[in-house]
């Protein structure tokens, strides 16, 4: 009963936190321990501040978990959820931080946008200024494993949370002037369209009516088919003829013509010689 009751325990606590695992960021807690660790060195929050600005940075990545892939080919759909989350967390956090604090919030691009896109991949801007992912400056947040999602605005009715408990924790100023992102820094954070979308179309814009048939084709213009003519080609002639009409070709010899003994090689004499000789000596045996 005992080994039961655990197992079961111990798949709750991973389905629980099965979800900050499913970013293509990474880890959601691990990347906003160090985001919020980063904003606390620089910005100098106390202890309250930093953790309810741990719980902001992890709703915020948690709602932009399902659109990772959308966002890193610039998806349109994927973008607008991102940066509705990301007004979201922006507003929560003008009753987090003190107007001062605030101000330098807003110029801190790595703090302000936290999320770019370079070849279709999403990374957090502040790994770049921080490459050293395994120092902080502070320790774990005050519920850093138990914390799961619920001051998240889902839970009330798209209100925040710190807004509605601001004047119980806070009492500094907060910043009123608007604190969206603008929608010009979209180029800047992500990659344009995929290039096989189509290009958008223009209002009154109709598509060439189709015929209702095929046009006959009538050829090509000036053309002439060929002529066959009945009779066949001449013989092709036995020799070339001249351009003299009275040319006549020589016939060629029936016996070789001999060949002058200045002209005939040193065998061919000797084999000569050697004739002329045998028959001298039969003419004196004769006589």
């Amino acid at each position: 009963m005992r080994t039961r009751t655990f197992i079961l325990c111990l798949l709750a606590l991973c389905l629980s936190t099965i979800r900050g695992y499913a970013s293509g960021l990474g880890d959601f807690r691990v990347n906003a321990r160090f985001l919020t660790d980063r904003m606390a060195f620089e910005l100098h929050l106390n202890s309250n501040q930093y953790n309810d600005l741990y719980e902001i940075n992890y709703d915020f990545l948690c709602n932009i978990g399902p659109y990772v892939s959308g966002i890193a080919v610039a998806d349109t759909r994927a973008m607008n959820a991102y940066y509705r989350y990301l007004d979201e967390r922006n507003d929560d956090l003008r009753w987090v931080l003190s107007q001062a604090e605030y101000v330098r919030f807003i110029d801190i691009e790595y703090f302000f946008r936290p999320i770019y896109a370079i070849n279709n991949v999403c990374y957090l801007r502040v790994y770049k200024i921080y490459p050293n992912r395994i120092h902080f400056y502070f320790g774990p947040p005050r519920h850093y494993l138990t914390y799961r999602g619920g001051h998240c605005r889902a839970h009330f009715g798209g209100v925040s949370y710190y807004r509605r408990n601001y004047p119980a924790r806070y009492h500094h100023p907060v910043y009123s002037r608007p604190c969206r992102v603008s929608p010009q820094m979209r180029p800047h954070d992500f990659a344009g369209p995929r290039p096989g979308n189509r290009p958008p179309q223009k209002p009154n814009w109709k598509p060439a009516p189709r015929p209702d048939r095929k046009p006959v084709s009538v050829g090509r213009p000036n053309y002439r088919p060929p002529q066959h003519s009945d009779h066949k080609p001449q013989a092709r002639p036995s020799h070339n003829p001249h351009k003299n009409p009275g040319f006549k070709p020589q016939e060629r010899p029936t016996r070789r013509p001999e060949v002058s003994p200045d002209k005939m090689r040193p065998k061919q004499i000797r084999e000569k010689s050697n004739i002329k000789e045998k028959e001298r000596k039969s003419l004196s045996k004769r006589l």
